[in-house]
């Protein structure tokens, strides 16, 4: 396991759940054979056997100084990831959603391969109305590898897919502890000679993004952490999740870009800033200062590390101190090249470099010392929220049979942040999920609905 990945491991606490959810929305008018929770779970376990990462569990021991490992799981069992909520004839959309936000408040068993899928039926009995919600731990996928590894499991068509068998013979051994304590030790070791070389490439960032700034000529630098203001959601979290799903029309998205230049990751930070400026006005605190998002980079590309997780990070302005969409808009998109090349002034291995560094033990205790002392409520607020838009399919997918209409992605929340919107753009469209943590922000459709409102409202002001 990469540094990296065990980091979303050491990170965990009862508060601060790294798990990645989904809410999927299946239309099972297309199964050929008839929709049938049994038939569904049999499927799903045929087609795991060709996924490698859902068939691998935590492997670690007291005595090993280094990371985890991945080992098989040989005793899976599809009926410990599989389950299902029958919601009743009279489920309603909120009741969805309430209940996602059940599941989302509780952690993954780490005995296990972690991740879940808990399929959601309601209205006729005969011919339910069906959706799906993913779970699976941040050390598994990121946001990339999550969209690939869905289409793995999923299909172009409603025909069942191959399985590929070379996948199905790939695994990675039965646990060893022996040799995960050398390969722990010899980690360990190496470190000393990693942090040499580190620390000069580590010293010499704050030089390389003045250098990329001044590169760029214009556009304002990339917010700095630690100087975001502090809002409502920016406290300690608490277990408890809240959730909301919006989806916006791809084109119209496009149509902004295309009558204001810029990119649709632009509109996408300019419209969660309208309604998150929105809802604090609504609740008499808005921030005189511009919010600050921290937006995930995927590094998939630019680095081979081998872990499920390459991505790096940037922190980038919302423009909520600006009352004018258009003005936030052009704002936020002549900022986006400076932010861009300043975070691409950082080589994309450094992150996971560190990671490997990080000492497990001080990690863990570290961040239940913080989560416990609630450190989040006293230091200055590193940011205000996340903001992520992972590119997702282009055509339609079917998972099982069953036509996918809807995919509504949630990231996890860090304490001093209880807000996050996640963006998956699929057949066009963007399909918005927005969680929070429900003690700071209970209400997390508001912010959803103001997400429409400000696209609506972009479009009006630049329809002349």
């Amino acid at each position: 396991m990469t540094g990296l990945d065990a980091s979303f491991l050491y990170l965990e606490t009862p508060e601060q759940m790294m798990v990645i959810n989904g809410l999927v929305h299946l239309d099972v008018t297309t199964v050929e054979e008839g929709y049938s929770f049994e038939r569904l779970r049999s499927g799903l376990a045929r087609r795991v056997k060709a996924v490698p990462p859902f068939r691998r569990k935590v492997h670690d021991s007291p005595w090993n100084p280094g990371h985890p490992a991945w080992v098989e799981d040989f005793d899976f069992d599809i009926t410990h990831h599989l389950r299902r909520i029958e919601l009743g004839p009279a489920g309603t959309e909120d009741e969805l959603l309430e209940t996602c936000g059940r599941l989302a408040s509780t952690p993954l068993d780490r005995a296990h391969p972690l991740w879940q899928i808990w399929i959601l039926e309601r209205g006729d009995p005969h011919a339910p109305t069906v959706s799906a919600f993913c779970r699976v731990h941040h050390s598994v996928i990121d946001g990339m590898l999550g969209a690939e590894l869905l289409s793995a499991l999923a299909a172009t068509d409603a025909t069942t897919p191959d399985q590929d068998p070379a996948l199905a013979r790939t695994h990675v051994g039965r646990a060893n502890t022996l040799q995960l304590i050398a390969g722990g030790a010899r980690d360990v070791l190496g470190r000393p000679l990693a942090l040499l070389r580190l620390l000069p490439e580590t010293l010499s960032v704050p030089a390389a993004m003045r250098r990329a700034r001044g590169r760029a000529g214009h556009g304002e630098s990339m917010p700095a952490p630690f100087t975001a203001p502090r809002t409502l959601f920016n406290h300690s979290l608490t277990p408890h999740r809240a959730v909301a799903t919006v989806s916006l029309d791809l084109a119209s998205v496009k149509l902004v870009t295309a009558r204001l230049g810029g990119t649709v990751n632009d509109v996408l930070l300019t419209v969660v800033g309208g309604a998150v400026r929105s809802y604090l006005e609504a609740h008499g605190d808005s921030p005189t200062s511009s919010m600050v998002a921290i937006v995930p980079m995927s590094t998939r590309d630019d680095l081979a590390t081998g872990g499920a997780n390459q991505v790096s990070a940037m922190f980038a302005s919302l423009a909520t101190d600006v009352a004018d969409p258009v003005e936030r808009y052009e704002r936020i998109s002549a900022a986006a090249e400076t932010t861009k090349r300043q975070a691409a002034s950082i080589r994309p291995a450094l992150l996971d470099n560190w990671a490997r560094m990080g000492p497990r033990r001080l990690l863990d205790m570290g961040m239940r010392a913080y989560e416990a002392l609630r450190l989040a409520d006293v230091h200055p607020v590193i940011y205000n929220l996340i903001v992520s838009n992972v590119p997702g399919p282009r055509h339609a997918l079917y998972f099982l049979g069953a036509r996918i209409t809807h995919m509504h992605p949630f990231g996890p929340l860090l304490h001093g942040a209880g807000l996050s919107v996640t963006s998956l753009s699929t057949d066009g469209r963007l399909d918005l999920g927005v969680i929070s943590c429900e003690h700071l922000v209970p209400d997390p459709d508001a912010v959803a609905r103001g997400i429409t409102a400000a696209l609506d409202e972009l479009l009006e002001l630049t329809a002349s």
